[in-house]
């Protein structure tokens, strides 16, 4: 199996975030957050980790101190700072199945964000990114969480010109949301609307790219089925994903 390596560029974009190392001598930075990688691409257990990489306690260990420490939220944040903020952006949410391990094992009174929906135990992704396909900002709920509740809080802590989304976010909390803010919505109606409301046709056709980037993401096997049991490390698992798309 491939063991790829993050190159010395990409990784000195990440490397002023990371904790600064002690005096002791340890294992780079480098390896241990391409292992880390490695693990989420390929959906596999800590202990499969290649010994290319290091001893995967050590990768664990410090994985498990950077979530808790929320170093890989505030690398994504980072990134997410520079792009420029009244963009159109789009909103969706995307489904993720939790394994039977996620449920079933204890999680010490710490949150889940797991729901019983039509497709069994699952949490959802609500994810906002820009017209060029990069990650603003993003919420991870219960599955069975209707879009219209996490939205708001998307929204209000983001700017935009304009927001494309599809008629599940077609609800008169979020457009009067916009309305204050000044926020253009492209959201189609549904097509029991009593009132219908006339959407920009070609902007909605934009909203194809944040149906890419879920399906960029979910090619991480370790995204695309949930097997963590708590809901930060699931949250960092997102973080990493999102914030290599800007390489």
């Amino acid at each position: 199996m491939e063991t790829p390596l993050i190159s010395e560029k990409k990784f000195n974009k990440i490397r002023k975030h990371l904790p600064a190392p002690g005096p002791r001598k340890r294992c780079d930075d480098r390896y241990i957050l391409s292992g880390i990688i490695w693990v989420i691409k390929h959906g596999a257990s800590w202990r499969q980790i290649p010994e290319f990489y290091g001893k995967w306690t050590t990768i664990y260990s410090r994985f498990r101190r950077w979530s808790i420490l929320g170093i890989f939220q505030k690398i994504l944040a980072f990134f997410s700072s520079k792009l420029r903020k009244r963009c159109i952006a789009m909103i969706d949410s995307s489904y993720v199945k939790a394994h039977r391990t996620a449920c079933s094992m204890r999680s010490d009174n710490k949150p889940r964000k797991l729901g019983r929906s039509h497709g069994g135990i699952t949490s959802k992704i609500h994810l906002l990114c820009n017209a060029d396909g990069k990650p603003m900002d993003f919420i991870i709920s219960e599955g069975n969480r209707h879009d219209v509740k996490i939205a708001p809080n998307l929204i209000a802590r983001n700017k935009m010109k304009c927001i494309v989304a599809d008629k599940a976010y077609n609800s008169k909390k979020i457009r009067l949301l916009l309305a204050q803010r000044h926020i253009e919505g492209c959201i189609p109606a549904k097509s029991n609307a009593k009132i219908p409301i006339e959407h920009d046709r070609e902007t909605y056709k934009k909203r194809h790219v944040i149906e890419n980037m879920f399906a960029r993401i979910k090619d991480w096997k370790g995204l695309a089925l949930r097997t963590n049991r708590n809901a930060h490390t699931f949250h960092s698992f997102v973080c990493i994903a999102l914030f290599t798309l800007f390489f």
